[in-house]
């Protein structure tokens, strides 16, 4: 090689050089540049640290997707469709572009199916879906790209970080894995990895609690070592090294959220690292994503800015079989993680997927949904909220009234599980027009929570809930009086867009309105629509309530009002 380098540098005459598939990360590809000013190197690589071989920045090229109209003709034509025709199947054309997100690759490897007349154009979205490892495993016998198909291209990066034993190697691998179980869309990793390290260390102080649904120490265990949860500080090197090996890789793209790291995968990707792990490998990844979502949650009081980055992972980490979720831990264990990524999705007003998550955990679980056994009395909590949710208030308060029976009895009058369970209870009694249960109940709760900090978001909580009753009583004024003490405690300790100061302001505004403070209302209500646009999906319902409001206001002022929060 020595010999070959050194002649290019000593030829008179203009060279190229071609360096093709440059992809080994562990390799410095300096040592292949011959010396001298006639020659070009032109380099080809996976590996994204390669543009430092560059000269200048320009001169290094990161190749994207293909626009959609070059990715619809390369298609038909690996599917020998005559051009001429290709106006008729554009539709059909533009479905599959879309469903392989411009994968290069990954459309060649569709046409050559498709030619093989496995199935048409048309065909194909639906093929996909039920075949999708073998229809990314399909190569044809002719022209084949050096890694011959998608998947061995993935394959390909993977068996490099397999080769190496270095530590980052390994943190790489086990977090691709996690990837994988999460959705491609972007993943705020830096802020849920820090997140889950203050979660952790708040659950190795307080120690283990004896009660099923509680995050403990054995979850803790499980966390992804490359978050170093009993470490004196967190510390994000290890992370920035994994995810730095995944990107030199292409097999993440890294971007920054709030100037923290962030990562994606395009979707084959993504259904790759999935496809590749076995039951037990897709067991170990479900519970270390699991548990560092958990335990996010657990220590994040400010989870509704990770919320909705977090809602389409959370939805693809609870799409497993229970089999795979719980695999041969404890059954006591595994239903904390759910549990909590239910209440992340309740939070997203994922009402359907709460639904369904908590009914397959009953049946898995052996569960009766209506009659609850003390051990389990944390399972019931959020599928009464989602009854709630779907208009159920009456069987609500039965779940409820069972749930707070089991605390009064075996916990303290100001233990904190059970004034929730009260609380929760005062505000179903409220739903299900059972007014003066839920004023004794509510004022209880407030009396006992007085102990706490003014600005506690419990305290704040049932005071919320007891303007409500009071509202509901004819006691307007004194409900706006109460709730304008809420908000004002909440504009001093909360974020601006924090969904508990949004929710007061709501409910707020309507009291205004109904003591005839228009222009208050008013001013209240567009600033919390302003708000809610920003950090809500545009279906989410308390988003549309307060957008309802406001347009019956601003336009019919006769109207009934339509819901409350």
């Amino acid at each position: 090689m020595e010999e070959a380098r050194q002649g290019l540098a000593n030829v008179k005459e203009t060279w190229l050089l071609v360096l093709d598939n440059a992809d080994d990360p562990d390799v410095d590809y300096q040592c292949y540049f011959p010396s001298g000013l006639l020659g070009v190197v032109l380099l080809t690589s996976r590996n994204s640290e390669c543009h430092r071989y560059a000269s200048t920045r320009e001169l290094a090229m990161e190749l994207e997707g293909l626009p959609e109209c070059d990715a619809r003709e390369l298609l038909l034509h690996a599917t020998d469709t005559p051009q001429e025709q290709w106006h008729t199947f554009h539709d059909d054309a533009q479905r599959v572009v879309t469903l392989l997100r411009s994968h290069p690759l990954a459309l060649i490897q569709a046409g050559a199916y498709i030619s093989c007349a496995h199935c048409t154009l048309a065909e194909y979205p639906r093929v996909f879906h039920r075949q999708r490892t073998r229809l990314l495993r399909f190569r044809p016998s002719q022209a084949q790209s050096r890694y011959r198909d998608v998947y061995a291209t993935f394959e390909a990066s993977a068996d490099l970080l397999q080769l190496s034993q270095t530590e980052a190697a390994k943190d790489a691998l086990d977090l691709l894995s996690m990837l994988g179980i999460c959705a491609p869309s972007r993943l705020p990793l830096g802020q849920l990895f820090e997140a889950g390290w203050a979660g952790a260390q708040r659950i190795l102080s307080r120690g283990d609690v004896n009660d099923i649904g509680s995050l403990t120490t054995w979850h803790v265990s499980h966390l992804p070592p490359l978050l170093q949860p009993a470490a004196d500080a967190w510390d994000p090197f290890r992370l920035i090294e994994a995810v730095r090996l995944l990107k030199a890789s292409s097999l993440v793209s890294v971007g920054t959220d709030d100037d923290s790291l962030s990562v994606s995968m395009h979707p084959l990707t993504n259904a790759w690292v999935l496809d590749r792990l076995d039951t037990a490998a897709q067991h170990n990844a479900w519970l270390a994503t699991g548990c560092l979502v958990a335990v996010t949650f657990f220590a994040n009081t400010d989870w509704f800015k990770l919320g909705r980055q977090l809602h389409p992972h959370v939805r693809a980490l609870t799409s497993l079989d229970m089999d795979v979720m719980f695999a041969s831990e404890p059954s006591t264990k595994v239903p904390s993680i759910i549990i909590a990524c239910g209440w992340l999705l309740e939070q997203a007003r994922d009402d359907a997927k709460v639904k369904d998550l908590m009914d397959n955990l009953l049946k898995f679980l052996n569960l009766d949904p209506l009659t609850i056994d003390a051990r389990w009395v944390n399972i019931y909590r959020p599928i009464a909220q989602n009854l709630l949710h779907f208009g159920k208030a009456q069987m609500t308060v039965f779940l409820l009234e069972q749930v707070v029976q089991i605390r009064e009895q075996t916990l303290a009058e100001y233990n904190s599980d059970r004034l929730a369970s009260q609380n929760e209870l005062a505000i179903a009694y409220l739903e299900n027009r059972q007014v003066e249960k839920a004023a004794l109940l509510l004022e209880l709760v407030v009396q006992r929570r007085q102990t706490l900090a003014e600005d506690n978001p419990s305290r704040l909580a049932s005071q919320r809930g007891l303007a409500r009753v009071y509202q509901e009583n004819g006691q307007v004024e004194k409900a706006a009086v109460l709730l304008e003490q809420v908000v004002q405690i909440e504009d001093h300790t909360l974020a601006e867009n924090h969904p508990d100061r949004l929710s007061s302001q709501h409910n707020l505004a309507i009291m205004f309105w109904n003591l005839g403070r228009s222009k208050d209302a008013l001013h209240l209500m567009r600033h919390v629509v302003e708000l809610r646009r920003r950090v809500l999906d545009e279906g989410h319902p308390n988003r549309k309530y307060s957008e309802e409001w406001l347009k019956i206001w601003e336009g019919v002022t006769n109207s009934r009002p339509l819901s409350r929060e």
